[in-house]
């Protein structure tokens, strides 16, 4: 007996759509959807994105605007949502602090400040918007170079966010 576990479809994203839906909750969807929203969205264009209805959603949005993990913000005609970003960040951190000791945090540290520090050296910038003004548009060494250090950038924040836990409990525990 032959089995094709391959359906056919119209097209890869129509495929991938129909994998997300079987293998998540809606509120899953909603969650993930809203938790990558960074601009005030309508609950319509989350649940056009999260393949859900607009009711759903809306109950759904209300509840994480609740716990504080969404902002609700007056659109006027409507409701807007978005990603609360300090909690965000808060999240971002706290996975950190849960993942690695201090001691790895310390050294992620480091490696991420030698990333940045060799880039700066390579290209003799002191930022990545300086780095971005300089290059051609077919450099993709410079390109590729220029989004670790954003990433790395970024990166630092976090784990000196997540040093400063350590430290705190350090302090008031």
């Amino acid at each position: 007996m032959n089995f094709d576990p391959t359906e056919e479809y119209e097209d890869v994203n129509e495929a991938a759509v129909a994998d997300w839906k079987s293998e998540t909750t809606t509120r899953e969807r909603i969650k993930a959807v809203i938790m990558r929203t960074t601009e005030p969205t309508s609950a319509s264009e989350v649940a056009d994105k999260a393949s859900a209805s607009e009711p759903v959603v809306r109950d759904e949005l209300n509840d994480l605007a609740d716990s504080g993990l969404v902002e609700k913000i007056d659109g006027g005609q409507g409701a807007l949502y978005k990603r609360n970003d300090q909690m965000y960040i808060y999240q971002q951190v706290l996975k950190l602090h849960d993942e690695y000791s201090a001691d790895e945090l310390v050294e992620k540290l480091q490696d991420l400040k030698q990333t940045v520090s060799e880039i700066r050296t390579t290209y003799g910038v002191e930022s990545p918007a300086e780095l971005a003004q300089q290059l051609d548009p077919d450099d993709h060494q410079g390109w590729e170079d220029h989004t670790t250090w954003q990433t790395a950038q970024k990166n630092l924040y976090l784990v000196k966010a997540a040093i400063s836990f350590y430290d705190a409990e350090k302090m008031v525990v």
